[in-house]
């Protein structure tokens, strides 16, 4: 099978506003970072086709061709969560079906992802479907997509099996994310070094937006082939073999592994927990409490409700701190998980006294949604759950 590089862009307008541009930028990044891992990327290409597309051997066929990701990227102001009609209302099926349609027959093994900022409703059931492949197999669900992408249902079962949705970070959060990812893969060099490296990875993958990675001495004397002009787009191993070398540990051996897939991106958080022993329910737990929290807010501000003073806001996270902080010094040292007795303590607590916290109330002194904003705070580094290694 031929590469898809040799396809006709059928879309290649690139005009996208710069916060979206920035936003694809940071979001083009997690395929380096799994390059840099060792996770078998072999490159990433940005506005070919599709806004990235990412090559990797992992998912390779039998015949050894490589497995193509081609994403569309989507961002979003909104708080609430995607459902089916904002997803088809957003269009990115229907740029994923111009790409099938231009690739099928010379592309042997590929997804089709459509890239959303922000989280999925988990209570939209076709929105779950169609995240996870099977968008075909309810006849009115195919139905009501193939009529909005304006293609038949005979297209749209052939095409949605192949589709993905892959929920990504939010914009305010997607480059704090990235960055703890690639500590995780050079955990001996300083913020400062790791922060740098960053923005060196960040400043080619603009470049490679713009198609103007490569040495510029040949687009000032001639004028290059298309093949060329494309591949000034694509960020391959040899493009950041520097930055990797800055990330090889002292005895010369690169970090291959970055401890949770970057789909769901290990944050302080989840690396706190581990560190306690966190069982796979509990970690969840956390996540889902943190996740709805952020969303209270999120809501609480879109509709003009949500009180902004900071000094109230500083007074909830300093009681909620002293309250973390008090727990986890009394139950550090419990074998063998202390993160889910520091879990169950910290919940206690707060559900008993919520009033004690939220005095104004912010969140509704409601136990849950404070657990989830002190789960935040240790996202942010405040505080830890334990450690079984003393």
């Amino acid at each position: 099978m031929a590469d898809p590089i040799d396809v006709v862009a059928p879309d290649d307008s690139g005009s996208v506003t710069v916060e979206r541009f920035e936003y694809q930028v940071h979001a083009s990044l997690r395929g380096l970072l799994q390059m840099l891992a060792g996770t078998g990327v072999l490159h990433v290409t940005c506005e070919h086709i599709e806004d990235i597309v990412v090559a990797s051997v992992a998912e390779s066929d039998v015949t050894g061709q490589p497995f193509w990701d081609f994403q569309q990227i989507k961002t979003r102001d909104a708080p609430e969560p995607w459902g089916l009609s904002a997803v088809l209302d957003a269009k990115p099926l229907v740029s994923l079906w111009r790409t099938h349609k231009a690739i099928r027959e010379i592309v042997s093994s590929y997804r089709l992802t459509a890239g959303l900022e922000g989280y999925l409703d988990p209570a939209d059931e076709d929105v779950q479907a169609l995240a996870s492949g099977r968008g075909a197999e309810k006849k009115e669900r195919l139905t009501r997509i193939a009529k909005r992408v304006k293609i038949t249902t005979e297209e749209a079962s052939e095409f949605l099996p192949l589709v993905r949705i892959q929920e990504l970070p939010r914009r305010a959060d997607i480059e704090h994310r990235n960055i703890a990812a690639l500590w995780d893969l050079g955990p001996q060099l300083t913020g400062t070094e790791i922060k740098a490296l960053y923005e060196e990875l960040v400043r080619r993958a603009r470049e490679a937006m713009q198609g103007k990675l490569g040495p510029r001495w040949p687009a000032l004397v001639t004028s290059p082939e298309p093949e060329e002009r494309v591949m000034r787009k694509r960020i391959t191993v040899s493009s950041i073999s520097d930055v990797q070398h800055r990330l090889l540990r002292p005895d010369h051996v690169l970090l291959k592994r970055i401890t949770q897939n970057l789909t769901e991106i290990q944050t302080p958080l989840v690396r706190k927990m581990n560190a306690g022993a966190v069982s796979a329910g509990i970690l969840e737990n956390a996540q889902l409490l943190r996740a709805n929290a952020e969303s209270h807010r999120f809501t609480e501000e879109a509709i003009g409700t949500w009180n902004g003073d900071e000094k109230l806001e500083e007074d909830l996270d300093q009681r909620l701190l002293v309250a973390a902080r008090t727990v986890v010094a009394l139950q550090s040292e419990t074998r063998p998980s202390p993160a889910d007795v520091i879990f169950a303590a910290l919940l206690d607590k707060l559900t008993v006294n919520p009033e004690a916290y939220d005095r104004l109330p912010l969140y509704g002194r409601d136990g849950m949604l404070l657990m989830g904003r002190a789960c935040a705070l240790s996202d942010e580094c405040h505080f830890g759950w334990g450690s079984v290694n003393g």
